[in-house]
């Protein structure tokens, strides 16, 4: 009887083993691909969710593909984060082992692109550039007075292609560098990225704030509202949803019935 039960446990690791080196395989040619398409300096990062991997395989059927990537350059950003979650694939195993995916169908795909404070910075010209979420307080002020009093996320849900969003730069002001605070809202038009700033301060040491000559202020509030435009997203999905994160923005959408073959973004 034991040695039944050693068997049964060895077979059954044995088992796992193939599953999972089965699924590695398939997670590398998933990702050679994409590499390929989203023209990208290396692999992506490829998961193929749900267990046993066979079972799946062999109906040529997948739950969800997880796929992230760093480092994709579109229009004047060139270190963008993409996540995309692929539901419901239909993959025969032929072409998985193939390589050949152009014709695998995906029923939804929820993507997103972020982008980082440093890339978004150089691409509109301001150094130091850090990306934040607003204080109550501030968005009580300067921003959404009706709405503040129920926070950010009551913000972000009443419209989901707009946020508030707090910018700090380092400039130069009489004589000294100096931390400038850069309040507005980012919005998706059109397309584009646009953001908004409604009022600029100075803040020394980050204690209190300081008023700002006219001509200064003005300059900023040019200077911090720009347009950038990030291109269409991977896999076909077009872009509906913006939120800011600390360091980031990200840009998301959905997309329903595509194909591998549609997963370059579209250059911005």
């Amino acid at each position: 009887m034991r040695k039944l039960i050693i068997t049964v446990l060895v077979v059954v690791v044995l088992a796992v083993a193939v599953d999972f080196g089965a699924a590695s395989l398939a997670e590398h040619t998933v990702a050679t691909q994409l590499r390929q398409q989203l023209r990208l300096p290396s692999d992506p990062s490829v998961r193929i969710n749900g267990f046993p991997f066979l079972t799946q395989a062999l109906a040529g059927r997948y739950s969800a593909i997880n796929v992230q990537a760093s480092g994709l350059s579109v229009g004047s950003l060139h270190d963008l984060d993409v996540e995309a979650t692929l539901h419901d694939v239909d993959a025969p195993l032929s072409e998985v082992t193939s390589g050949n995916l152009q014709s695998v169908r995906v029923a939804q795909v929820d993507g997103g692109v972020r982008i980082k404070e440093a890339d978004l910075g150089q691409a509109i010209g301001i150094e130091n550039l850090r990306i934040q979420q607003p204080s109550e307080q501030e968005l009580k002020e300067l921003l959404l007075p009706v709405t503040a009093s129920r926070g950010t996320s009551a913000v972000n849900s009443a419209r989901d292609n707009r946020a508030p969003v707090r910018m700090v730069a380092t400039i130069n002001f009489a004589g000294q560098r100096t931390e400038v605070i850069g309040l507005g809202v980012i919005e998706l038009t059109g397309g584009l990225v646009r953001i908004t700033t409604s009022d600029v301060r100075l803040s020394p040491d980050g204690v209190g704030a300081v008023t700002l000559p006219r001509g200064i202020r003005q300059s900023l509030l040019k200077r911090l509202s720009v347009d950038v435009k990030p291109g269409g997203l991977p896999f076909a999905v077009t872009p509906t949803r913006v939120r800011v994160e600390t360091g980031s923005v990200v840009v998301e959408g959905t997309a329903t019935n595509v194909t591998l073959r549609q997963s370059a973004p579209v250059a911005g």
